[in-house]
């Protein structure tokens, strides 16, 4: 089941990079065939994002000391 979880998150993983790339076409097609594989690994995926993008926000918006 492990297995299972860590293919549906590298492919959607991999789904990310493309659509960052600007190949959106690629993109979508692997986080579908993720969501078919597992759909929890896609939404921890999804997750992991959201907290990455708002470890960033905090880093950018910092004052310089």
């Amino acid at each position: 089941m492990e297995d299972k979880r860590e293919r549906a998150h590298d492919i959607a993983e991999e789904g990310l990079d493309k659509l960052v790339e600007g190949d959106t076409k690629t993109g979508e097609k692997l986080i579908d065939k993720a969501k078919k594989i597992d759909p929890k690994a896609v939404d921890e995926l999804a997750e992991e994002v959201e907290r990455d993008k708002e470890k960033a926000e905090r880093f950018v918006n910092r004052k310089p000391a």
